[in-house]
């Protein structure tokens, strides 16, 4: 296969996705290594608008200034900013979060690192975003305990929301300040912000109008406005944007985050070696019953046995990581093969993104992999991105992979061009 035909393929998959089935109103995916990359973008950052007399349709196109919301991909930031720390020796991995950050007064059981590998499971006695104010769901943070480590899931929010805290605490910086120390200003990343400047608020993907069918209930989305993190917890946390969260709240653009991932493979954000222990499986083992608790490294996703649990593409290797972002987006890296594949879409706007119990999703008219439409109350029918996250491995990153290899950006012993 040539480049020009991956590269062909690679954009008939994504338009299947998108277009055809309707998953995501659009997206950008990008892939490359340290010193090249190439990208598809298709679709919408916006279909429709709403207002007294109901919805309009108002089409807006991706474009390369296009300003996506990163949601679960800061992450990796705040990982980014723990691993710094330490390296400059103000964080160590055994140091306590009580002791780093007192507020923390819960969390003296809790050491640094624990918190990153997800070996330690946090929990507050309420919903953070359930709170009335911005103020209780601060205090709520603070109120964050340790928590027996139990089920086949483990991922969460907690621990890279309780890290940002500590971050900032060991830095003597805001959040936000310390990710463009340590991870902007190095890796050249000129449109990653919190609050997206005035000036660039036209180019922002919109993720309102998000729809639910929650135990036979119609729940329709109309406060994630763009330029607010999607996130509800980020969104209550953040104000305006001025307070960066640790878990989600970073809005950024296709090249930027291309810059994020070359920067990683280069090792000028950290060495190379820091980089490929981020993809040790810190959590995950194999059950008694047969079954594979979740495989996570730090802050990340390791690559695991089970599929469904992880966010690691299957052609990747053993030391690769990934993180998925809500709204549509997901990065992974391998540093053994030195490459990165990254997607940017919108499964949110105009959306059916959640159906429970998973179960009746067929009672709704949806096919078996979740694309379709339901009929909404208001005589609407609105189409499905329920089940996307299980769509991207074959739609989006094994055409990726093909891209990558027809290229020749592969690294590693073994590794030639698709065909060869």
């Amino acid at each position: 296969m040539t480049p020009g035909e991956a590269d062909l393929a690679l954009e008939r998959s994504i338009r299947d996705l998108s277009l055809g089935m309707g998953m995501l109103t659009g997206v950008a995916v990008a892939y490359g290594n340290r010193s090249h990359a190439a990208s598809r973008i298709v679709g919408l950052r916006r279909e429709v608008t709403a207002g007294p007399d109901g919805f309009r349709t108002s089409p807006l196109p991706i474009t390369q200034n296009t300003v996506f919301d990163l949601a679960s991909l800061t992450k990796l930031f705040t990982l980014l900013c723990v691993l710094k720390l330490m390296e400059r020796g103000y964080l160590r991995p055994g140091d306590a979060i009580a002791d780093v950050d007192t507020r923390f007064r819960h969390l003296g059981d809790c050491p640094v690192m624990d918190c990153l590998g997800y070996r330690a499971s946090l929990r507050t006695p309420q919903r953070v975003d359930a709170q009335e104010s911005r103020a209780d769901a601060l205090a709520m943070v603070f109120q964050t305990r340790r928590v027996p480590l139990e089920g086949e899931r483990v991922y969460s929010d907690m621990n890279a929301l309780v890290l940002k805290h500590v971050v900032e605490t060991a830095a003597g910086l805001p959040f936000y300040d310390a990710v463009r120390e340590m991870v902007l200003q190095p890796a050249g990343m000129r449109e990653t912000w919190a609050r997206v400047p005035e000036q660039r608020r036209a180019d922002l993907m919109d993720y309102n109008y998000e729809h639910r069918v929650l135990d036979g209930r119609y729940v329709l989305e109309t406060s994630a406005l763009p330029g607010l993190p999607h996130d509800p917890k980020a969104r209550i946390l953040s104000g305006q944007g001025d307070d960066l969260q640790g878990h989600a709240g970073l809005f950024s653009t296709m090249g930027d985050m291309c810059l994020l991932a070359q920067a990683l493979l280069s090792g000028d954000i950290i060495p190379k070696e820091t980089l490929r222990s981020i993809g040790e499986n810190r959590t995950g083992y194999l059950q008694p019953d047969g079954g594979y608790r979740q495989f996570l490294g730090l802050l990340c996703f390791s690559k695991s046995p089970v599929a469904r649990l992880s966010e690691v593409p299957g052609w990747m290797g053993q030391r690769a990581f990934a993180l998925a972002g809500y709204t549509g987006n997901h990065l992974a890296i391998d540093p053994d093969l030195g490459v990165f594949d990254l997607v940017l879409g919108n499964r949110c706007h105009n959306r059916v993104s959640t159906i429970l119990p998973k179960e009746s999703a067929a009672s709704y008219g949806l096919a078996p992999g979740g694309e379709g439409t339901v009929d909404w109350p208001d005589g609407r029918r609105v189409k499905s991105s329920f089940q996307y996250v299980y769509r991207k491995d074959d739609m989006l990153h094994t055409p990726a992979a093909a891209c990558l290899r027809a290229r020749g950006w592969m690294e590693g012993p073994g590794v030639g061009r698709a065909g060869a």
